[in-house]
């Protein structure tokens, strides 16, 4: 299923203009500089391919021969390679290796090459034999800087004609028989295709962009003991068209500046539609939308994609149809989405869904709309990053220091619908307790667990109706720290400092004490000759009273969903002061 879904994007790409996606028998490939020679294999001038990302130079992505696949051993790509190979030396110097990958370079070309007689392609192999891999540095550094070609992949082009030699029609029709040559490969009826007679794919390309991933790529495809093979086949029945196919898709969705892949956690999510739809271009948004305020230098196009994207989410949030913010939208495609984690020299596939977007946009909806909850801040984002939401489960709030086991479980409940992992919760509590801060993102993430796993209604903002005794508990806690704030000012530490985790999880060892301190911080605020400071603490006598008055007793200890439920009342009933201040001014 993986596979013929990534064929049949491959398939989609190709027949789309202008998409850049590379035919059967090329690759796209980081190459920096080409090397413009003269009809007779003179060196004239090397071509600076790169193009700018920030204050530095970065490869040009480019179709060229398929790449070979280098797991041992010296082996040459065609009529493109790095230096060592090209030139017989890299920064080490024309050593003994490198000359062999010279002359390698040179048996492919002339291999490959021999019924060319296109004038580009014949440069190139009167420029090889004339080329002296001693003098390699001395030569090159005439026209550019040696410490930047040594580590490079070059491609060539003939002096006066456009396009590079490797994209000749004569050169590519050539390149294509060479590889029909090998007449030992056997044929096989096509797993993926179901194509009959198919020459079969012994190599799978690598696939690469999967973070934390070897830099040469990794295998979804692949045999390497006799325990894994079946029916006398040491292969998978896959053809050399559909394993390019498929590993040509996958590359080109995990590219760096990819618009359809995801880093959450370990796993790098990949996404795409069976047929065009706008969402394939800012699916990924909608688990790290942008911000909502734009700097105004922000080009038109980033505030207009801003603009959908919360338009959107506010849709999907507020339990309304995708359609209704974006009528050209198709709901009914299908949609893909693979998760990959790094393995040795596999790629672990860790996340696989296919369903239709309308589905898929139906869950993400749910998943903001129970994470919806008054935010502490004006400034912090209506709709919370995934991100950042994980970072608050994790020491120091580093990103390093989240759980990878924890990002799993968060992206695939809110891919599928599935409850949370049970983890979260006492996670969350754990971080409360160590750094006695109820973020909003922390109290966001108690609601939504609350909601999807224990089927508990929460309210986005401060109920005062409601008569659960943790809930209640937690804003008695809110208002005799409030309390103890406005006596004592600028304290070096408050209650919540000190028994926030305490009061949550055994309330019935804490609150006498903290409601004895608390009568003696009213009493205080009562004798201040400020009459402001006098109503305040009639306030304060008359919410305590008013919220004990709902519960008979204080329980000896509270369970984890109590506490989380403490957590939420505690955040709501300071969330109303702060309101209720502002709104006075």
């Amino acid at each position: 299923m993986i596979l013929h879904a990534l064929n049949g994007y491959y398939e989609r790409m190709l027949n789309t203009p202008d998409s850049g996606m590379p035919a059967f028998g090329t690759s796209i490939e980081n190459i920096s500089f080409a090397l413009v020679l003269g009809g007779d294999g003179t060196l004239r001038s090397i071509e600076d391919l790169r193009e700018p990302d920030g204050n530095r130079q970065r490869p040009r992505k480019m179709p060229v021969p398929a790449a070979v696949t280098r797991t041992s051993g010296i082996k040459a790509n065609f009529l493109w390679d790095k230096s060592a190979y090209v030139f017989g030396a890299d920064g080490d110097g024309p050593t003994e290796s490198n000359r062999q990958r010279f002359q390698a370079f040179n048996e492919l070309l002339n291999d490959v090459g021999q019924d060319i007689e296109d004038p580009g392609f014949l440069a190139v192999r009167r420029f090889l034999q004339g080329w002296d891999c001693e003098r390699t540095e001395e030569t090159i550094s005439r026209y550019h800087e040696w410490e930047d070609v040594c580590s490079a992949h070059v491609v060539f082009r003939l002096d006066g004609a456009p396009g590079f030699i490797h994209d000749r029609q004569s050169v590519q029709r050539e390149w294509l028989k060479y590889g029909q040559r090998n007449t030992d490969t056997p044929l096989i009826q096509c797993l993926i295709t179901g194509e009959q007679n198919a020459p079969l794919a012994r190599i799978h390309t690598p696939i690469k962009g999967v973070r934390g991933g070897q830099t040469s790529g990794g295998y979804i495809v692949s045999f390497n003991a006799s325990a894994f093979v079946s029916y006398d086949q040491d292969k998978a029945s896959v053809a050399e068209s559909s394993a390019f196919s498929y590993t040509t898709a996958l590359n080109s969705l995990l590219t760096g500046n990819s618009r359809q892949k995801i880093v959450i956690g370990d796993t790098t999510y990949a996404f795409w539609a069976a047929c065009p739809n706008p969402i394939e271009s800012y699916f990924a948004d909608l688990f790290d939308p942008p911000s909502d305020a734009t700097e105004a230098a922000a080009a038109q196009d980033d505030q207009q994609t801003t603009s959908q994207i919360h338009g959107l989410l506010k849709a999907i949030r507020d339990g309304r149809k995708a359609t209704d913010f974006l009528p050209d939208l198709a709901e009914d495609v299908q949609f893909y989405i693979l998760g990959l984690a790094p393995n040795a020299a596999r790629l672990s596939i860790r996340f696989w869904e296919a369903n239709s977007l309308g589905t898929l946009l139906e869950r993400v909806g749910k998943y903001y709309e129970q994470l919806n909850i008054i935010r502490q801040f004006d400034n912090e984002p209506e709709f919370p990053p995934l991100w950042r939401l994980l970072c608050q489960t994790a020491t120091l709030g580093k990103s390093e220091n989240v759980s990878p086991v924890l990002a799993g479980g968060m992206a695939r409940a809110i891919l599928t619908g599935a409850p949370y992992p049970q983890n979260l919760l006492p996670i969350v509590l754990e971080r409360i307790r160590a750094e006695h801060n109820v973020t909003y993102f922390r109290a966001a993430l108690l609601k939504a667990f609350l909601l999807r796993n224990k089927r508990k209604e929460i309210p986005v903002s401060l109920d005062q109706n409601r008569t659960d005794r943790p809930y209640l508990l937690g804003r008695l806690f809110a208002v005799l720290e409030k309390a103890q704030e406005e006596a004592i000012p600028n304290a070096n530490a408050t209650i919540k400092d000190r028994f926030l985790a305490a009061a949550a999880a055994t309330p019935g060892q804490v609150f006498h004490m903290l409601l004895k301190n608390s009568a003696n911080h009213i009493a205080k605020l009562k004798k201040d000759p400020d009459e402001k400071k006098k109503r305040r603490a009639s306030y304060f006598n008359i919410l305590t009273q008013d919220i004990i008055s709902e519960f008979s007793d204080y329980p000896k200890t509270m369970k984890a969903e109590e506490q989380g439920l403490f957590m939420i009342g505690y955040y709501h009933q300071r969330k109303d002061f702060y309101t209720s201040k502002t709104q006075e001014g």
